[in-house]
């Protein structure tokens, strides 16, 4: 993680400051070490707002996304003074002037834009044609005519994200590019001083041998020169830049230990049955199926035949990977599945066959912690009341 933080500090310019993605790995002990590197905090939920205050982020170094915040959610981003609410619709705008007007708290916002130019070679598009997230590049004139007009908003620019997983930086920085420009814009029509531009997050992490590493150094230097080339046409001496990576920071890092409880076979194929499936790893059985994958105690053993990976659950989609080329497998061998640090637990089905959730350990220097127990059969029940028997 530091790794990853560190490379990407030193290539893009000062004035961009990082802003931990929390939904990538939203575990305290992860969020604290970022914010001790210096990152900030990319919310999209009172829950993630929840543990960044817990484990250390100040308000100031908070900024919250999403398409559908509630009443109480803003409430609490206001009362616990967030950097900024990026804002996502017309009637969520007018829904948080109301509620900094009770709360008696000017609220600082940019606006979400949606723009009309989409991109390409991107997993996941979050940005261009029709989306549920942000607003219509379209619509921008009277969105700004609106946010100026009420008085306990502050409008300090705007916010465009067009994609997530993105590994070619090409893509990345002509977004970028085309967010400048409908800055840019927007600050020339309205006489506006644009104090931030948030240029949301996306890069990307390789999921197998084939894809390319997303070159941070050629963007740091691409991110350079269009933030010089737009200061020439339009005042930027003010403006904080921010990024939001989650999945870059924290997916290589991440590791997913599983043990080998069952070796068969199949019709002339080998499977070897785990203990923890997609009801624990949900991304690397959706991103791929041929994950990087090891055998932990037996790294340096000689690889004998081809194995397919596959979980506990009562289902054909919990496989890991389609005929890796593996060791000999047996029972008690602990399979590895790399790539496992971004979307792992938080996203995964975790109540699914009410199957024990894993256990989450934090390895630094040559030593390891425990950052979350392992589940017990008992969690299940936690939150449940038994107040009626047949």
């Amino acid at each position: 993680i530091r790794k990853q933080y560190d490379a990407l500090k030193s290539a893009i310019p000062k004035k961009v400051k990082i802003f931990y993605a929390i939904k990538a790995n939203p575990n305290p002990s992860v969020c604290s070490f970022l914010r001790s590197l210096g990152a900030g905090a990319e919310i999209a939920s009172s829950g993630e707002l929840y543990v960044a205050l817990k484990v250390g982020f100040e308000g100031k170094d908070i900024v919250y996304n999403g398409p559908g915040k509630t009443d109480e959610d803003i409430q609490y981003a206001i009362k616990s003074d967030v950097h900024l609410i990026n804002v996502e619709s017309l009637d969520e705008l007018h829904r948080l002037n109301a509620i900094a007007k009770n709360e008696h708290r000017p609220v600082k916002v940019c606006v979400r834009v949606n723009p009309i130019q989409g991109v390409k070679k991107v997993k996941m598009q979050t940005g261009g044609g029709s989306q549920k997230l942000g607003i219509d590049e379209e619509q921008i004139e009277t969105v700004v005519k609106t946010a100026l007009s009420l008085n306990w908003i502050e409008l300090q620019g705007i916010h465009v994200y067009v994609g997530s997983q993105i590994l070619d930086e090409g893509v990345l920085l002509e977004s970028i590019d085309n967010t400048l420009q409908i800055a840019g814009q927007m600050a020339k029509q309205f006489g506006l001083p644009l104090k931030c531009l948030n240029f949301g997050g996306g890069l990307g992490v390789p999921y197998n041998e084939s894809e390319p590493k997303f070159d941070v150094e050629n963007f740091g230097q691409g991110l350079t020169t269009l933030i010089h080339k737009a200061s020439l046409l339009f005042d930027l001496s003010d403006t904080q830049f921010i990024l939001e990576p989650g999945r870059f920071l924290v997916s290589d890092a991440g590791i997913f230990l599983t043990k080998v409880i069952s070796v068969k076979e199949s019709r002339g194929k080998k499977y070897a049955i785990v203990d923890g499936g997609i009801n624990h790893a949900f991304l690397p059985i959706r991103m791929n199926k041929k994950y990087p994958t090891a055998i932990a105690n037996k790294m340096n053993w000689p690889n004998e035949n081809t194995t397919t990976i596959g979980g506990p659950l009562c289902t054909s989609m919990d496989v890991f990977t389609n005929e890796v080329e593996l060791p000999h497998v047996e029972l008690n061998d602990i399979i590895s599945i790399f790539n496992s640090g971004a979307y792992g637990f938080s996203a995964s089905l975790l109540y699914f066959l009410s199957a024990p959730m894993p256990a989450e350990v934090i390895v630094q220097n040559g030593q390891h912690f425990l950052a979350r127990r392992r589940g017990k059969k008992e969690d299940f029940l936690s939150n449940c009341e038994l107040t009626f028997r047949f």
